[in-house]
């Protein structure tokens, strides 16, 4: 089901949006005029990853470090696809972002 997040305006290059829709924590990341919606909680430890930094389109946890391939949510310190973040579809409509959320 897709639910509205954010407006495309409001996703500025080299910024995060976080959202919670119900259980989900969402972050919204543009990279290269592409948008991500990746699972906002780092999957080792549950640290915010919004908070964490963005470098060359790789997400590094604040807290440990882990870091993370933001187009595809892979984990890149080791091969533990485990590891890997939870990616959610998305769509642009009338510059409204959308994300594909699973039902409750």
């Amino acid at each position: 089901m897709f639910v509205p997040l954010a407006r495309r305006e409001d996703l500025l290059p080299h910024e995060v949006l976080f959202r919670v829709c119900g259980e989900e924590w969402i972050g919204l990341y543009q990279l290269g005029g592409q948008v991500f919606a990746i699972d906002a909680r780092c999957p080792h430890a549950g640290a915010l990853l919004t908070r964490g930094e963005v470098c060359d389109g790789v997400l590094s946890c604040p807290i440990h470090h882990w870091r993370f391939r933001l187009s595809d949510g892979k984990y890149l310190d080791e091969d533990a696809p485990r590891h890997d973040l939870r990616m959610f579809p998305i769509r642009v409509v009338d510059g409204q972002i959308e994300v594909d959320l699973p039902e409750a």
